[in-house]
């Protein structure tokens, strides 16, 4: 028996939570558009108006452009990387006949369990240059010369950040994919086997297709974290290697400071806007694309 349900009752349950939301999202988010066309450190209640000042400056400013440059490379090479290797191991899990599916999902979403700072100083005493675990296997093997400062230049460190970001995150798009497979009917494999497809065309021809909708959302949700991501980085160099800055903690820097303090936070949410306008035109560009209707099976 359907009952109606009415709309107050509904209004009710959602309202606290619409509440929390306009409050501590909605309203600061609209406030730092406002705070970004002004010169402001944080403490004072005047705010001097200077229009497009603050964006001006960031043109020019070349710490913000390296930073951009840095965040662009770990959005799209990250991003390759990951759903290449979430990709791959859906496959292998998903194949007839394997085992230990749940070890498997388990052992890769491990990393996201642990905190990004404990992360953070594990990976910094890997790559350290005199006692890191990396160059005392590369000694170990007789790869000596491959020994540098891994962290010590930008090109390096990136690949470095890259690399551990992957072995953090793929795990959790991994349970995506994985989720996303639960759903598709066995019947579509099943008769394409029948037919002579191997499990490789099976999952290029039937399966990829199908998680075309889990694809466009965990591709979305990696453009915002990559474009936003801040834990780990800072948690490694605390924005003191300024040619591995991101976006975001470019953004922390010119807001609060590092050893010194700055409480720019005027210049700050300039960037944190600049943030912003990259996730809408980049996500809302993607799902224009790639968002298609519902598919249904």
């Amino acid at each position: 028996m359907n009952r109606k349900v009415k709309p107050w009752i509904v209004a009710t349950f959602l309202l606290p939570g619409l509440l929390m939301y306009g409050y501590f999202f909605f309203i600061p988010a609209i406030q730092s558009f406002y705070y970004s066309l002004t010169e402001w450190n944080g403490f004072k209640a005047e705010k001097v108006f200077i229009g497009l000042d603050n964006f001006i400056s960031l043109l020019h400013d070349k710490t913000f452009l390296q930073a951009l440059g840095n965040t662009m490379l770990f959005l799209l090479l990250g991003g390759v990387l990951i759903f290449s290797i979430a990709l791959l191991f859906t496959y292998l899990i998903t194949r007839p006949g394997f085992r230990g599916r749940k070890a498997f999902s388990n052992f890769f979403y491990f990393p996201n369990m642990i905190s990004q700072a404990a992360l953070a100083v594990l990976w910094v005493f890997f790559f350290n240059p005199e006692f890191g675990l990396l160059n005392m296997v590369l000694e170990a093997i007789g790869l000596g010369e491959w020994c540098i400062p891994w962290l010590g230049s930008r090109m390096s460190g990136m690949v470095c950040i890259i690399a551990v970001s992957c072995i953090s995150f793929v795990g959790f798009y991994l349970i995506l994919l994985l989720s996303g497979c639960d759903k598709i009917p066995n019947t579509y494999q099943e008769a394409a086997s029948i037919d002579g497809a191997t499990d490789l065309v099976c999952f290029f021809k039937i399966t990829l297709p199908l998680l075309r909708d889990v694809l466009v959302i965990s591709i979305s949700l990696w453009i915002i974290n990559a474009i936003k991501y801040f834990e780990l980085i800072w948690a490694m160099f605390k924005g003191k290697s300024t040619m591995l800055n991101t976006l975001g903690t470019y953004m922390f820097t010119m807001a609060f400071g590092v050893d010194v303090p700055v409480f720019k936070l005027g210049y700050g949410s300039a960037i944190a806007v600049v943030m912003f306008l990259m996730v809408a035109l980049f996500v809302g560009g993607f799902r224009k694309i790639f968002d298609r209707e519902d598919l249904q099976y």
